[in-house]
């Protein structure tokens, strides 16, 4: 059941996501005075924090269980710990959602929208969603040509999926749609990568914030708290340093060969 839940939120999280990379190209498509991606952002704001909070939760439950298993260990303050603020945030999940637009503007922004695009020439779509994939990639591009943060590897990943959505979005509708600045199997090789740090960064957070709460019997518990801790920061290193290397590989090639 836990399962079936965590697969819930992702899915909620995921079409969010799709929908803002939809209004993101809609921005540009549609005329000035349509701001329904305002009433997007306003209406799935606070979701999408919450969902968001409750994915990397249940994230780390299953990562956790899987080190575990995997090296004999066990950290029930930590699991017990998690598991608690699962549920926090599944009660948090379950709330009304407070100050929304009320449905009768919503439904007036969304027929003036539809409307709108539905009139839309193909040739406005085509060369709308080229200069907006054009400027996520060239924004993304900016923020590796340095030396790159965190803050900036949160950026490059957000952006690089946008792309990504809007790249299904206009092949679905154009299947002979065409962008070259940037590969499908360069996106994924960063998804796949940034993924994988964004989660290492979330444990080691979640970690730091257990540990300092952390009631323990003996110095020999923290002993194996602190080691945890040092054993999942040289894995959030490694991560950092490798997703850095594939970001400035497949967004800029001819830089780093």
């Amino acid at each position: 059941m836990i399962h079936a839940e965590a697969e819930l939120v992702h899915e909620l999280r995921l079409s969010i996501k799709k929908i803002r990379a939809f209004h993101k190209l809609a921005e540009e498509l549609c005329p000035s005075g349509m701001d329904e991606h305002i009433h997007i952002k306003n209406r799935v704001g606070r979701l999408f924090r919450i969902a968001g909070q409750l994915r990397d939760t249940q994230v780390q439950i299953h990562l956790l269980v899987m080190f575990e298993q995997q090296t004999g260990l066990e950290y029930p303050e930590f699991s017990k710990w998690l598991l608690k603020r699962e549920k926090k945030r599944i009660k948090r999940f379950g709330r009304k959602p407070q100050h929304l637009l009320s449905q009768a503007t919503s439904d007036t922004s969304l027929k003036g929208f539809g409307d709108w695009l539905a009139l839309a020439s193909d040739e406005t779509i085509l060369t709308g969603a080229d200069k907006v994939l054009t400027g996520l990639c060239s924004s993304a591009r900016e923020l590796t040509a340095g030396s790159i943060n965190e803050r900036d590897l949160h950026l490059i990943r957000t952006l690089t999926k946008q792309v990504k959505y809007i790249l299904n979005i206009m092949r679905h509708s154009y299947p002979d749609f065409k962008f070259t600045e940037i590969s499908v199997d360069s996106l994924h090789k960063i998804e796949i990568s940034a993924g994988n740090w964004h989660d290492n960064l979330v444990r080691i957070e979640l970690l730091e914030r257990c540990m300092e709460k952390l009631r323990t019997k003996d110095d020999s518990d923290m002993f194996q708290y602190q080691k945890l801790f040092n054993s999942c920061k040289a894995e959030l290193n490694i991560a950092y340093s490798e997703t850095c290397r594939i970001v400035k590989n497949e967004l800029l090639p001819g830089e780093n060969n």
